[in-house]
């Protein structure tokens, strides 16, 4: 049965304590550029922050611009992300659309001002509208080759580069758009990679980590460059902040690692997610305090996973995030950081989505997660994703913002997130 309660679209009025005023929210992201100090980010006084963010995709596809053109103008879109109490947006992008910067033919039809444009004159519109609202933008490297709208939610590279976008290009592109926003401190970040994984056919094993796909550190005293995500991430790193040495580099994790007495000997976990190697491979930039990694996660609803079902609690799923990534935020260690949970979220138009809490279904996952991230306010995060419709204008069951994106979907769920949004 549908959530036709909880999905009624929020009231323009005094909405959880904050006022709206014209579609924008009046709490402020923060000031200036962020930097990290031990676990936590910060802003340029030194106050402590918290990425409460969502994910605005599209702009990865030969579209070349980021969906909901068509149905909203990018500002009330933008005024929308502002009201919801979120302060960042991020923002995927491929390298295709950096270097050849095409020419927008269409979806846009309810923002004209953009057909005619480059792809990259519209990113710079919205980091424009961004800095005058009070915005944060985080840009994410997602693909090399931009995707046809039909597979844009089809990841088929499991590297960094590719043989026409080789590594050489995908630091280029970064130091290319470090420089372009140089300056401007409502683009606060780089997301170096989006979901660094092993390539199929599976069955997953220490064989498939090793010649399949992503690698980090070296194994058994052999360190393959050209797979070792680590030491690319550091590249890049080091790189951009030789651009820009105040931009926050957020680091993804891979799919798999070698660990003795698990299944075929590797923990596999979501792509992009497992930053296990970090316990003895941590990333180091030659600009301190700029690092924050950044896994995503995911419940039942995406895929069964045997840590889900009538068994789990919150110190069962705790346990599997603290192996996979939540150890990070020990104090002390020399791979203490803070994390950004880039990527996280839940269907919107179904009880058992955010509202129906029963044993393993979505929302006791939901709710688990929103758990661990009141314990730890320290923890950044954003939400997958904004887009009421998808790229291929199919309306969206895991967004923010309703099928014509004119307001959010459902205000439980929005509700829930600000109960996480303040560090």
């Amino acid at each position: 049965m549908k959530a036709i309660l909880r999905c009624l679209p929020l009231l323009p009025v005094v909405l959880f304590g904050i006022y709206r005023v014209s579609g924008v929210h009046s709490q402020s992201a923060g000031a200036g550029y962020w930097h990290t100090s031990g676990t936590r980010i910060l802003n340029s006084d030194n106050q402590p922050v918290r990425i409460a963010a969502v994910t605005w995709y599209g702009m990865e596809s030969t579209y070349w611009v980021p969906a909901g053109l068509d149905y909203q103008p990018y500002t009330k879109i933008m005024d929308e992300v502002k009201a919801m109490g979120l302060n960042t947006i991020r923002l995927p992008y491929s390298n295709q659309l950096v270097e050849q910067n095409p020419v927008v033919t269409g979806s846009v039809r309810a923002n004209p001002q953009f057909k005619g444009k480059h792809a990259l004159q519209v990113l710079d519109a919205i980091v424009n509208y961004a800095q005058k609202i009070g915005l944060k933008i985080i840009l994410d490297d997602h693909r090399s080759a931009a995707a046809t709208p039909k597979n844009v939610n089809h990841l088929t590279e499991a590297l960094w580069y590719s043989k026409k976008y080789p590594e050489s290009s995908w630091i280029h592109d970064w130091q290319t758009l470090a420089r372009r926003y140089k300056g401007n401190p409502a683009v606060i970040g780089f997301d170096l990679r989006n979901e660094p994984h092993t390539d199929g056919p599976g069955p997953w094993s220490l064989h498939t980590y090793l010649y399949q796909g992503a690698t980090w550190g070296p194994y058994r005293g052999h360190d393959n460059v050209n797979t070792d995500w680590r030491l690319a991430a550091e590249r890049a790193g080091n790189a951009i902040l030789s651009v820009n040495p105040h931009l926050l580099i957020f680091v993804e994790g891979l799919q798999m690692y070698p660990q003795s007495g698990t299944p075929r000997g590797v923990f596999t976990y979501w792509w992009g997610s497992d930053l296990t190697a970090v316990r003895w491979y941590p990333i180091v930039f030659k600009v301190p305090h700029q690092l924050v990694y950044s896994p995503h996660d995911w419940g039942p609803h995406k895929q069964p996973m045997p840590w889900f079902g009538p068994h789990e609690t919150y110190q069962s799923l705790n346990a599997v995030w603290q192996r996979a990534w939540a150890f990070l935020l020990t104090p002390g260690k020399k791979y203490t950081a803070p994390v950004w949970l880039g990527e996280f979220g839940t269907c919107n138009d179904y009880y058992f989505c955010v509202d129906e809490i029963k044993p393993g279904d979505q929302a006791e996952w939901f709710h688990f997660l929103l758990q661990f991230l009141k314990n730890h306010p320290n923890v950044g995060w954003g939400f997958y994703a904004l887009n009421g419709t998808n790229s291929n204008d199919h309306a969206a069951e895991n967004a923010l913002l309703n099928h014509d994106w004119s307001a959010p979907a459902n205000a439980g769920l929005v509700a829930d997130l600000r109960t996480v949004e303040k560090p």
